[in-house]
């Protein structure tokens, strides 16, 4: 039996709504799909650690300089020969030289260098005026008798000193000059001893205690104290 045309067409109307009512739901799905995803993308950069770049700096980089070290003294010691009319032995320049060069050396910020015996007053004068950083330091070894200008008898005994002298770099004058407080005495078993045949002997503690005492005084020229 035929159809009406009015069902027809009415049943073609009804498939069309419904056709649109199905793409308009498509349609508000996706754009609810959209809309939580953005959301959530949204919040995850909120909770999320944001990284920043600091701006670099351009230009040299500032470096301290550290101060620069204060130069360490320098001295040159010597040691005048004994006087020709003492009956001073050779060994006492030598124990007196060594010993005072040792003792300046215990001082961190000294270099010591030995110019050996035989300095004359006039030698160290000139090796001062040649020196351009170099401290002269001018020893010698003094008699008691010698001084007086009275020949040593049999029972004469002999007082020994050691004099110092600092000779500045360049110039050569006089920085400081002085003279041990220890006297040397020969010495004997029963105290004080007569000349032997080969010349006196004197006490090497003595020698090295007067070689001492002259090194701090020259160090003391210059601010610098050792400790015992």
């Amino acid at each position: 039996m035929p159809v009406p045309a009015s069902n027809a067409r009415m049943r073609k109307q009804n498939m069309s709504t419904l056709y649109s009512r199905q793409v308009l739901s498509l349609m508000a799905i996706f754009f609810a799909g959209a809309i939580v995803i953005n959301a959530q993308s949204g919040r995850r950069s909120t909770n999320g650690t944001t990284t920043t770049t600091e701006p670099s700096v351009s230009g040299p980089k500032t470096i301290e300089k550290k101060p620069d070290k204060a130069p360490r003294l320098q001295l040159l010691v010597g040691v005048d020969n004994r006087d020709p009319t003492s009956n001073i032995p050779f060994y006492v320049a030598d124990t007196v030289m060594d010993n005072c060069v040792r003792r300046l050396g215990d001082a961190a910020d000294v270099i010591v260098t030995s110019a050996g015996s035989g300095m004359s007053r006039a030698e160290a004068i000139k090796q001062a005026k040649g020196e351009t950083v170099r401290y002269v330091v001018w020893l010698q070894i003094g008699s008691e008798l010698a001084d007086s200008g009275r020949q040593p008898k049999k029972n004469d005994v002999d007082e020994l000193y050691v004099t110092y002298t600092i000779l500045e770099p360049g110039t050569a004058k006089f920085k400081q000059t002085g003279r041990s407080h220890h006297q040397i005495y020969q010495t004997g078993r029963g105290g004080v001893s007569l000349p032997t045949k080969n010349g006196p002997v004197y006490s090497e503690y003595a020698l090295k205690q007067a070689a001492r005492e002259i090194a701090e005084r020259v160090l003391a020229a210059f601010d610098i104290k050792l400790r015992d």
